[in-house]
C-alpha cells in the first residue's frame, strides 16, 4: 500500500513541475525565479550629465522603473538601489564614495543572478551615440559574457549598439561580486539620442530591447 502512495505521490509532484513550467510560459514568466538588481546611477544632489535642464539622474530613474516593471511582469524578483530622486550617501564626508559603497553593499548583500546599471553617456563630440555596455572581467568573469550576449542581443533589435567594452576602474564595480554590467543607454551629447532618451515612446523601445537581450541571457545559460 504505502509502495503505491509513494508513487502516486511522485506522479503528483511531477505533475506539479510540468504545470508550472507550462501555466509560466503561457503566462510568459520567462524570468521567473530569477533575481535582477537594478541601479538607477546618480541621484539626489548627484545630478550626473546635463544637457541645458535635462539631468541624467531623471532619465535613469525613468528608464529603471520602466525596467523594474517589465521585468517583474515576466516573473523576476527585481530590486532597485533607488526609487526616488536620492542618493545612497550616509555621510557628506566623501559623499560620493559613501553612495557608490552602499550602492555595491546592497546589491552584495541581496546576492542577484544579474545587476544592471543604467547611466547615459556625454562626451564633447556630439557625433558619438548608441548605447554600450561596460564590465568588470577581474571582479566576475561571468561579467563579460553577459556584456557580449546582451550587446548581441540587443543588436538584433536595433543597429544603435556600439561595442562592449571592458573598464576595471569604476570604483563602484570594483566592489561588487555579483554578476552584472553597467549600461550607457545612450549619449545624452548626441541629439538624436537626446530625442530618444527624453521621449516615451523610445524609453520604451529602450527597455524593451534591454529585457530581450536579459531574456535571452537566462534562457541561453539555463539551457546549457
Amino acid at each position: 500500500m504505502n509502495k503505491y502512495k509513494i508513487i502516486i505521490f511522485f506522479s503528483l509532484f511531477l505533475s506539479i513541475g510540468i504545470v508550472s513550467k507550462v501555466y509560466a510560459s503561457v503566462n510568459n514568466y520567462s524570468l521567473l525565479g530569477k533575481v535582477i538588481y537594478i541601479d538607477p546611477g546618480h541621484g539626489g544632489i548627484d545630478s550626473g550629465t546635463t544637457y541645458k535642464n535635462i539631468y541624467e539622474k531623471d532619465i535613469n530613474l525613468v528608464l529603471s522603473q520602466k525596467l523594474y516593471k517589465e521585468l517583474t511582469d515576466r516573473g523576476a524578483t527585481v530590486y532597485l538601489t533607488r526609487d526616488t530622486d536620492k542618493d545612497l550617501a550616509l555621510t557628506n564626508t566623501s559623499r560620493k564614495r559613501s553612495d557608490l559603497i552602499n550602492r555595491a553593499y546592497l546589491i552584495n548583500k541581496t546576492n542577484p543572478d544579474m545587476y544592471i546599471s543604467i547611466h547615459l553617456n556625454y562626451i564633447s563630440n556630439s557625433k558619438w551615440k548608441g548605447l554600450q555596455i561596460f564590465y568588470n572581467s577581474k571582479k566576475n568573469k561571468e561579467n563579460k559574457i553577459i556584456a557580449q550576449k546582451l550587446t548581441e542581443y540587443i543588436k538584433e533589435k536595433t543597429s544603435n549598439v556600439r561595442e562592449p567594452k571592458e573598464n576595471n576602474t569604476y570604483y563602484m564595480y570594483k566592489n561588487i561580486t555579483s554578476p552584472g554590467v553597467l549600461i550607457e543607454v545612450g549619449f545624452l551629447s548626441n541629439p538624436d539620442d537626446r530625442y530618444r532618451l527624453t521621449h516615451e515612446e523610445f524609453q520604451d523601445v529602450i527597455v524593451s530591447n534591454i529585457t530581450y537581450g536579459i531574456e535571452k541571457y537566462f534562457n541561453e545559460k539555463n539551457n546549457k
